[in-house]
């Protein structure tokens, strides 16, 4: 991501707790149906919070003006482990309450709502917390689970601060869209004894979130081929939950706690990715576990995030440490985890996209009559009047935030990936529009498509969502499938010059965040 004006805390940091994502193994038996989510009792923090939350916008913004405060932005997920403890232990300890209130307009943000904010103001995991002066000028941020003590006294500090410009520490460059460069990189965090990428090299230090699109990458590179099926075993023996099926969001193999080196949520985009991921290494490798480990992961969708009467994928199922260090045995008869029925465009793209790959990999139809069932409620619930989709939209609710840029390059990948598999001209037809739509967001001084088009905001870009799309120009949507007249040579070739001029690795980053542009790369060095 390309961050101008953002601002550094000089002395305080603490430590990170970086956030991660799900693998699996075989499910022989498909989980029950779950119950009715109104049985379930939703994490629905702030209800019951003593501190007096706003929404992000324009009003918490002119109190801390009008009032000569800072504001105290947490972004969290109700989905998040780490977010619960520090909302019950930091956040709500009295203390906290008063040293918040006394000198800063308390804002709290939904991550999956506002993912735009959230990595415009340098996120990369969560709990999260951004402190801004009375103009709203970042001072500082830190990721992870901070001690009540230790927040009182960086509000205590961060209240006396004045501001100076600076690239927030953490968001240093690391490495642009070079193939090789990217893949001596990755060499350098292997660790053989593991079959792990380890996170740190001599350039600097990675997340140790999962990296399916990295792994997907490797299948295809030679020099990868005696390390990659390992690596795909233990990724997915790490995440895959062997009794409800599904994978769980995290796993820290430096945690020495079973139970807490887990994070025990299961994220449609991450199953999503695994999904396309072992669909991948099944017709690469040819093994038969990486193909039931794809039929499992499906039925824990269908089962769980799957609405079948509106067409729609939901976004989570929450994190229960408790529930999941049970034995299977006792674990029968519980109500599992609630799910988070909120229906986001992005990530219902990424599930469409691993339907269609799943289907082509195991020869299943079924899956593309289910992607083709998605897309429909895509279209039903999301879609605006002018071919584009809305960010977001709960279950109860209206559709929600537009000129979000990766709420139209996956559903665009989607469309895009089921007319390459089935050849329907509606799909070409939604995927045509959704070209125009990506087009609107081209801000020439940034060179490259904005995150966001929102007048309250400095148009930046986001190197993951430039390297999705440009796969999608060298995957579904390549020369051959795009008539010109839509996207002329000239024109893809500007788009897709941008799109890997935007490519970058920051220090503390996700090698997926380039991991589909530098494939692209390659496929669009060898046209």
């Amino acid at each position: 991501m390309r961050r101008h004006t953002v601002i550094v805390i000089v002395a305080v940091l603490v430590a990170l707790v970086l956030l991660l994502w799900p693998w699996m193994t075989e499910h022989e038996d498909p989980p029950e149906p779950a119950p009715d989510v109104d049985e379930v009792p939703l994490d629905d923090y702030p209800r019951g919070s003593a501190i007096d939350w706003q929404e992000w916008g324009a009003e918490a913004r002119e109190a801390a003006a009008r009032d000569g405060k800072g504001l105290f932005v947490y972004f969290h997920g109700q989905w998040c482990t780490w977010c619960r403890e520090y909302q019950d232990e930091t956040l709500e300890h009295p203390d906290t309450v008063v040293a918040i209130e006394r000198d800063f307009v308390p804002v709290l943000i939904n991550l999956d709502k506002r993912r735009d904010l959230f990595t415009r103001l340098g996120g990369r995991g969560l709990p999260f917390t951004v402190l801004m002066d009375s103009e709203a000028e970042p001072l500082g941020r830190f990721t992870g689970h901070v001690g009540p003590g230790d927040l009182q006294g960086l509000l205590r500090q961060v209240a006396t601060l004045t501001t100076a410009g600076a690239v927030p520490e953490g968001l240093e460059s690391l490495l642009d869209s070079d193939p090789d460069s990217f893949l001596a990189f990755l060499d350098e965090t292997y660790e053989a004894h593991t079959g792990r990428l380890s996170g740190a090299s001599v350039v600097g230090t990675l997340s140790k979130r999962p990296q399916p699109m990295t792994y997907r990458m490797l299948l295809h590179e030679p020099e990868w081929a005696e390390r990659i099926p390992g690596m795909v075993d233990v990724l997915r023996e790490d995440l895959y939950d062997p009794v409800d099926g599904g994978f769980f969001f995290f796993y820290d193999p430096d945690n020495p706690n079973p139970v807490t080196a887990v994070e025990t949520s299961k994220v449609l985009g991450l199953n999503a990715m695994l999904v396309w991921l072992l669909s991948d290494a099944h017709e690469v490798l040819g093994r038969d576990v990486d193909a039931a480990a794809v039929r499992s992961a499906l039925s824990y969708l269908r089962d769980r995030l799957w609405d079948s009467e509106l067409n729609a994928f939901w976004n989570s199922q929450y994190s229960d440490p408790d529930y999941y260090a049970l034995p299977p045995e006792e674990r029968e008869g519980l109500s599992p985890p609630a799910v988070e029925r909120v229906q986001y465009a992005d990530v219902s793209g990424q599930a469409i996209v691993a339907l269609v790959r799943a289907a082509r990999a195991l020869d299943e139809p079924e899956y593309l009559a289910w992607a083709a069932e998605a897309l429909e409620g895509l279209d039903e619930r999301l879609a605006r009047a002018d071919g584009g989709y809305y960010h977001f939209r709960p279950h109860d609710g209206e559709p929600q935030l537009a000129g979000y840029l990766p709420a139209q390059v996956w559903p665009a990948a989607a469309w895009w990936s089921f007319y390459e598999a089935t050849g329907d001209e509606q799909a070409r037809a939604r995927g045509l529009e959704l070209l125009e739509r990506i087009a609107e967001h081209h801000v020439e001084e940034v060179n490259g498509f904005a995150e966001r088009l929102d007048p309250e905001l400095e148009p930046w870009t986001e190197s993951r969502t430039h390297a999705a799309l440009a796969w999608m120009l060298t995957g579904p949507a390549r020369v051959g499938q795009v008539p010109q007249e839509a996207l002329s040579d000239e024109r893809r070739a500007r788009w897709m010059d941008m799109a890997l001029d935007q490519l970058e690795l920051v220090s503390g980053g996700d090698p997926d965040d380039m991991a589909l542009g530098v494939l692209a790369h390659r496929r669009w060095a060898g046209n």
